[in-house]
């Protein structure tokens, strides 16, 4: 049984939800989860996998975020590790799929790491967890107000990495190649 740690960055409480829901999947899949958040500098050494992930920010993963990924990318290049994105550019359609991958390609070429899965996730858009300024970006981008996150998606694609996270950890354990 891998013991996984979700870590992830929330300015609104949006992305803290997926987080919750990939661990809370992850365990009823049998793995021993931690969730935390980045902003509680998590140590990724003890863990025997990775899911990390971001609300979008200015086009790519919040700054906290990028700052831990940046900081931790030794310690996870080992590990299975799988990323995922938070935004609200997919409450658009699925079409705005490769823009929210490509703020996750960003973090993956910054870091040299190379996550096993990558997960986009629509997000929300509730004006008062939202910063004045945010509020006029979100106004001129015209985003949809309300929660698009897609809990069955979430939990689906929390549910496909369980195996993969559990067979790559013991491959890693065996010392078979990544």
């Amino acid at each position: 049984m891998s013991k996984v740690l979700v870590t992830y960055h929330s300015g609104t409480g949006c992305t803290a939800g997926v987080a919750d829901r990939i661990g809370a999947t992850l365990a009823a899949n049998g793995m021993r989860v931690d969730v935390a958040p980045m902003d509680s500098d998590p140590d990724p050494r003890p863990y025997d996998a990775v899911v990390a992930g971001s609300g979008v920010r200015a086009g790519g993963w919040h700054p906290r975020a990028r700052k831990w990924m940046s900081r931790n990318a030794a310690a996870v290049k080992g590990k299975p590790l799988a990323f995922f994105t938070v935004g609200i550019a997919l409450a658009a359609g699925p079409e705005k799929a490769e823009e929210v991958r490509g703020y996750t390609d960003k973090m993956i070429e910054k870091t040299g790491v190379q996550p096993l899965a990558v997960g986009a996730f629509a997000g929300w858009y509730v004006p008062a967890k939202f910063s004045f300024v945010e509020r006029r970006i979100m106004e001129v981008t015209k985003a949809p107000e309300g929660d698009h996150r897609d809990w069955k998606a979430i939990e689906a694609w929390a549910s496909g990495l369980a195996p993969k996270l559990e067979a790559l950890d013991d491959a890693l354990q065996a010392g078979e190649p990544r």
